[in-house]
């Protein structure tokens, strides 16, 4: 690195987040890449509209000489029933067909067994053709690439393969004809099938289309008679052999159930069953009995044995007695509590009401003791109750035990007699149906449209055939622009730098797109002053900060210099070079033009910027401004002159150092231009200059600079917008790299973007719109340490 380097620290902080190589960064969003659509398609609107015309004279064309050809239609209905055998019998066999028994019957439509079959219903002469004439310019285009096939086979020595001939009868033939003409195909989601034929004469297309219709419901019908036929003879071997087995089964099972004394109730089933039912339901209703007696009695046990003047006695026992002697000791008990604190514990009232009370209390107890020994006897009663039906249930129980082996025997036997029995009936059913059916079938299709003669024909459809054309054509057209704009590595738009990691300064416009450009240079040609005229067209263009300070390349300049600048509290970069990516990019318009914006932010009589001319071979910048004859920084290196007696103001506020020239003694440019001379160059300018521009070569000259490069604190590389190769702008910023040099970013000149999007126009009102949305989005990406995506936005925003 330069020992400069340090100058531009502020151009490589990222205040947003950490460093991130440009090789390896992520492609910011930009919103050119909006509307890159609507620009590929204006790059390219000739060559797709040259090939949307070619393809709609094809159409054109193909449609004049094409044949009419005549499709006719008739529709046929099929029922919802799949199999005639099994539809009584089978559940749900009525309900809708699925769609691929649809299908099916479609693909039966145009199998070869009907369609040999409606040749048989036409019966028209072995030489009449069913097939659709083709079409004349197909049929030579395929004879011209067959003549070509055989050239070429014959030029390397291939010789076609012998067809192997294979004897065809004429009816086959023509059904083969019809089964690769025929169309079928579902209507919608309905039952119906659509059978189409075309062919040039109207008659003969619909001839055909009945023929097919009427060929596949005759076929079903005879299919169905065949099916009911086929079942018949196929059910009676298998009728009688079932109706044996059934009644085998029937006497096999009553001969085991009285061999072993089963006696079936029917629905109520077996005897034995019945009773256990029954024992167990009477043993269930003596145990609830027995639980709620022996809860009665340990209740009346537990009062007993506690206070029986518990006021829960008259709600646990629901007895009038009870009740009326706990009513009369309560009563008893208050009054008594009533005379103790009225006469006192020792008065005689009180010791007679005592004996009241305790007479009441052993009243009490007795009538209680009484129902509890009532509880005692109905609780043994019912518990022995409970032991009897228990035993009962037992001995039923152990009885049901040894039968129950031979009652699932007698019951697997009556299954088995059922079972026999049911598939008999059905079996029976079925044969009835099918010696029906065998005299009268029912078809399973119907004709329900016959078809009819065409009066307009079906093919060609010039207008959709014109506007498919038309549509092909543009559609290649498209894809053609597509395809060159995918391959093309051309650098156009600010989006292709950033996508490549490169921090795009400034995207300027071409000065003679933009609006008002002829009027100022007829102004600036016509000037009253001479000396403020411009000596040509490229002068004007140099000077665009001065002849057209409100154009937007200058205001996009304003910008770049705001951004990549800084601010007083920032380091300045004091020398800057401008190079560029091969000849012709406008480096010298953009440093001409920079410099004299930097100098415009000065007073006129205190020039404190310095602009270099270092491109030795051209000397663009000192022919612009007629100074190619005086001394310069060639003859200052050389010694011939000082700094300040080269130094010239043919620009007004800006210091100018042209290019200079070598006399015939000196040596070459690369050899004078020593570290030595380039640091005398400018040692007494830093006090007061402010800045230098250097008007570099291209960057594939810079090599021989080397001494010059060292003493610049940043490059700004120049590419021109539809010509410079990204790969080429990649490279040099590379080059620049690895020679020590600080590149600050890239200036793409000369774009047909900003001029083209206009106010008021579709372009730009995307280009504001897509602009809005991705701010409040918009991510900052760092390169080389330094915030490119805010000069990026600089160079949109002008």
């Amino acid at each position: 690195m330069n020992r400069h380097s340090t100058s531009a620290s502020f151009l490589r902080a990222d205040p947003v987040g950490p460093a991130r190589p440009w090789r390896g960064g992520a492609r910011a969003p930009d919103p050119e890449d909006q509307v890159a659509i609507l620009t590929i398609m204006r790059r390219n609107w000739r060559s797709i509209l040259a090939l949307g015309g070619v393809g709609l004279v094809a159409a054109i064309l193909y449609v004049a000489t094409a044949p009419s050809i005549y499709t006719a239609r008739a529709r046929v209905y099929i029922e919802s029933r799949s199999s005639p055998v099994t539809a009584r019998d089978t559940p749900g066999a009525a309900t809708p067909l699925e769609i691929p028994e649809v299908e099916s019957q479609v693909e039966y439509i145009r199998s070869e067994k009907i369609a040999l079959a409606a040749v048989h219903r036409l019966n028209l002469p072995p030489s009449q053709e069913l097939a659709v004439p083709p079409h004349p310019l197909v049929a030579k285009v395929r004879e011209a690439l067959g003549a070509v096939k055989l050239f070429v086979g014959g030029l390397i020595g291939l010789s076609p393969a012998p067809k192997t001939s294979v004897v065809v009868s004429p009816e086959e033939r023509q059904a083969g004809t019809v089964r690769e003409n025929l169309e079928a195909a579902r209507i919608g989601a309905a039952y119906v099938i659509e059978v189409g034929y075309s062919l040039d004469n109207p008659t003969a297309a619909a001839a055909v289309a009945n023929a097919v219709a009427d060929a596949y419901v005759a076929t079903q019908l005879e299919n169905r008679s065949q099916i009911w036929k086929v079942a018949g003879e196929w059910i009676l071997p298998r009728l009688k052999e079932m109706q044996q087995r059934a009644s085998q089964a029937s006497r096999e099972a009553q001969t085991y159930k009285a061999e072993h004394a089963i006696i079936d109730l029917g629905k109520r089933g077996l005897v034995g069953e019945q009773q256990l039912e029954e024992l167990n339901t009477a043993v269930a209703s003596a145990r609830s009995r027995t639980v709620d007696a022996r809860a009665t009695r340990d209740q009346i046990h537990m009062l007993l044995a506690s206070d029986i003047a518990d006021p829960g006695i008259t709600e646990a026992f629901k007895d009038t007695v009870i009740i009326q002697l706990r009513k009369q000791y309560v009563d008893l008990v208050q009054r008594a509590d009533d005379l103790k604190r009225r006469l006192g514990p020792d008065h005689d009232a009180v010791t007679a009401i005592q004996k009241d009370v305790l007479a009441a209390k052993q009243s009490l107890r007795a009538e209680l003791e009484r129902l509890a020994a009532s509880l005692d006897r109905d609780y043994e009663v019912a518990k022995s109750r409970e032991d009897s039906m228990t035993a009962s249930f037992d001995a039923l129980i152990s009885k049901t035990l040894v039968t129950s082996e031979a009652r699932v025997k007698a019951k697997e036997l009556d299954r088995a007699a059922e079972t026999y029995d049911q598939i008999y009936t059905n079996l029976l059913s079925r044969y009835i149906d099918a010696v029906n059916q065998q005299s009268y079938p029912q078809p399973s299709a119907h004709v329900i449209t016959p078809a009819s003669i065409p009066e307009r024909p079906s093919a060609p459809r010039g207008g959709l055939i014109v506007l498919l054309g038309m549509l092909v054509g543009a559609g290649l057209g498209v894809s053609g622009a597509f395809a060159r704009h995918w391959f093309d590595r051309t650098l156009r738009v600010p989006g292709q730098l950033t996508g490549q990691g490169l921090p795009c300064l400034a995207a300027l416009p071409e000065l003679r797109r933009e609006p008002g450009y002829r009027a100022a240079l007829s102004l600036a040609q016509n000037h009253a002053s001479e000396s403020l005229r411009p000596a040509s067209v490229e002068a004007f263009k140099a000077g665009a900060v001065r002849f057209m300070p409100q154009s937007v390349f200058v205001e996009r300049l304003h910008s770049l210099k705001t951004h990549l600048l800084g601010n007083d509290r920032r380091s300045p970069v004091f020398a800057i070079g401008v190079t560029s990516v091969g000849a012709g990019t406008g480096k010298t318009t953009f440093a001409s033009n920079f410099a004299q914006l930097l100098a415009r932010s000065r007073s006129a009589t205190a020039s404190r910027i310095l602009l270099i001319d270092a491109d030795v071979r051209q000397a663009t910048l000192s022919r612009l401004n007629q100074a190619a004859d005086q001394p310069g920084l060639l003859d200052v290196i050389a010694g011939r002159c000082g700094t300040e007696e080269a130094v010239r103001h043919p620009l007004g506020e800006v210091r100018l150092l042209a290019c200079g020239s070598l006399l015939p003694g000196d040596p070459h440019f690369s050899d004078l231009m020593t570290p030595e001379a380039i640091a005398g160059l400018v040692r007494d300018e830093r006090t007061h200059l402010d800045r230098i521009i250097v008007d570099l070569p291209p960057a594939d000259e810079l090599p021989t600079l080397r001494p010059l490069l060292d003493m610049l604190d940043g490059m700004i590389l120049v590419a021109e917008a539809g010509k410079t190769n990204i790969d080429d702008v990649v490279a040099a910023v590379q080059d620049l790299e690895s020679a020590g040099c600080t590149v600050l970013g890239v200036v793409l000149n000369k774009t047909n973007a900003t001029p083209g999007v206009r106010r008021g126009t579709i372009v730009n009102a995307l280009v504001r719109r897509t602009t809005a949305a991705a701010a409040p989005i918009r991510l900052t990406r760092s390169w080389r340490r330094r915030p490119a995506a805010d000069v990026t936005d600089s160079g949109a925003s002008a």
